[in-house]
């Protein structure tokens, strides 16, 4: 069940334009790592405020390599769930005006 919400929840967030920061070869099925919009008009804590309130709780990104935020596929979650917060994220860009989702480009060391 784990494998199919991580799967659903990937292939939604794709379609949406969201990068996932592990390839598919070794993303485990928990929590599912996404890089932060670069798009100007995204800011996470009113993103996080308006699917909160959809009822869909997410997590801030621990990472220092990528700005990020998570969103977990364990519990009692199952399909319906997964499909569920994919719509109340799309509700939420669409409010916010954001289009694009794609992150910033990695910056080049000199």
């Amino acid at each position: 069940r784990y494998r199919e919400n991580c799967r659903i929840l990937v292939e939604g967030l794709r379609a949406l334009g969201f990068a996932t920061l592990l390839p598919d070869a070794i993303q485990a099925p928990i929590i599912v790592t996404v890089h932060m919009p670069a798009a100007p008009n995204f800011h996470f804590e009113t993103f996080y405020d308006r699917l909160s309130e959809a009822g869909y709780v997410i997590y801030p990104g621990k990472l220092t390599v990528a700005e990020s935020f998570r969103i977990g596929c364990i519990g009692r979650l199952g399909a319906a769930e997964m499909r569920g917060a994919l719509a109340a994220i799309s509700a939420t860009l669409a409010a916010m005006g954001v289009r694009n989702c794609a992150p910033e480009p990695a910056r080049r060391r000199a």
